[in-house]
């Protein structure tokens, strides 16, 4: 199955896009730029193994197992 990426301040990251509609990748796309001056999210992003991508929301899945929701609505 073949990933899509996203690349944010140097790393990049296996989108999986359960939804399969191009307008939540664009609102999710739209809500990472807005999370480019969160120092939070940019400790966070640092631990990301991989995201799942739906119509309202994006999971993101840590290495040491857990998760966290972001809306993307």
């Amino acid at each position: 199955m073949v990933h899509e990426v996203i690349l944010f301040g140097k790393r990049a990251v296996p989108i999986e896009n359960r939804a399969k509609a191009v307008s939540s990748r664009s609102r999710f796309n739209n809500r990472m730029q807005d999370m480019v001056s969160d120092l939070e999210f940019r400790r966070r992003w640092k631990h990301v193994r991989c995201i799942e991508l739906w119509s309202d929301a994006a999971i993101f899945k840590y290495d040491d197992g857990t998760k966290w929701y972001m809306n993307i609505s």
